[in-house]
């Protein structure tokens, strides 16, 4: 008799580089994987009699109904994505059990990738792209990172990540926060209700805050005409925080040079959306933060850590906050 069960729920197939599989969660155990027992399941064929028995779930993109009719004696229900929207309002939660994401587990590539985007944003790569479609010779030169102000609205582990990574090539960053603090790698920050005097600030806005209440549409179509003329934006977010149709017209009059878009209101993007040829747009299919080698494991890492915590009655990380909405 194992000391507790650990339900795992997989909605993709084992070539998923998102599966989890029972040796991924024992490595992630380590020793604790000795007094526990795992049951691996496809969403599609659920097996509610151990997932009635169990006290923890691992899995994303799960059926919360599911959850609060079988999953009574869970502890920890632990998502491996960091954007939870999706699972609001938390009134499913079985009495006693928490959510847990793997926010943070994003930042080692996203931060990568995210460096990688403004730099091209800043550099007037969209305009080049779109004068390669069109045959045409635009030699126009651009002013290098070091002049530049990136403004970021959300600076959690995923902004701060893309601003670790530009502050050394001299870029000023500036950080819009639901609090109004930041780390010591913004050089300026605001709280969001004062998210208007930072716009115009920005060369380039990166999108990088969780989908809430609060932040869905909160790019819109006053907020981008506060920018600078020329500026470019990245969303690296959810879709829904930035007004799309907006966005479009802003690309379209000019008044911003370029956009990146990691993420959009309907995935997959369909192939008849007008984002695909839309001038001066890069589009990226989500694929920004997720490593095609080790994600899983750092997701379980954060799990595993949790079991242990919860096993020693000590405060649980990544615990996510129904107010906060992450």
């Amino acid at each position: 008799m194992r000391d507790f069960l650990i339900y795992v729920e997989n909605a993709l197939p084992q070539e998923s580089p998102y599966f989890v599989s029972k040796q991924a969660i024992a490595n992630a155990l380590g020793p604790v994987a000795a007094t526990a027992e795992i049951r691996s399941c496809s969403a599609n064929f659920p097996d509610f009699e151990a997932l009635e028995r169990a006290h923890y779930f691992v899995g994303s993109g799960f059926d919360t109904a599911r959850l609060k009719e079988h999953g009574k004696r869970l502890r920890i229900i632990h998502c491996t994505s960091a954007g939870v929207e999706k699972y609001m309002p938390l009134d499913w939660l079985p009495n006693g059990a928490v959510l847990t994401n793997s926010s943070g587990v994003h930042g080692r590539k996203g931060g990568a990738f995210g460096l990688m985007t403004v730099l091209m944003l800043c550099e007037g790569v969209p305009r080049h792209i779109q004068n390669q479609r069109l045959h045409r010779w635009d030699n126009r030169l651009a002013t290098g990172i070091e002049t530049k102000t990136i403004v970021f609205i959300g600076f959690g582990a995923l902004g701060s990540a893309i601003a670790d990574r530009l502050r050394p090539l001299g870029a000023k960053i500036v950080a819009v926060t639901r609090s109004g603090e930041a780390g010591p790698c913004a050089d300026q920050v605001f709280a969001v209700c004062d998210l208007d005097k930072a716009l115009p600030l920005a060369d380039c806005l990166v999108v990088s805050c969780p989908l809430t209440a609060s932040t869905r549409g909160l790019i819109g179509e006053a907020q981008l005409a506060l920018l600078k003329l020329g500026a470019s934006l990245f969303n690296i977010a959810r879709g829904p925080v930035v007004d799309t149709k907006a966005l479009v017209r802003a690309l379209l009059d000019g008044r911003l040079s370029g956009a990146a878009l990691d993420v959009f209101d309907q995935e997959p993007l369909p192939a008849d959306s007008q984002l695909w040829d839309v001038p001066n747009l890069m589009i990226f299919p989500h694929i920004s933060c997720d490593d095609a080698d080790g994600y899983v494991d750092r997701c379980l890492s954060i799990f595993a850590d949790n079991v242990s915590r919860d096993l020693r009655r000590e405060p649980l990380r990544n615990r996510v906050d129904a107010v906060a909405g992450y």
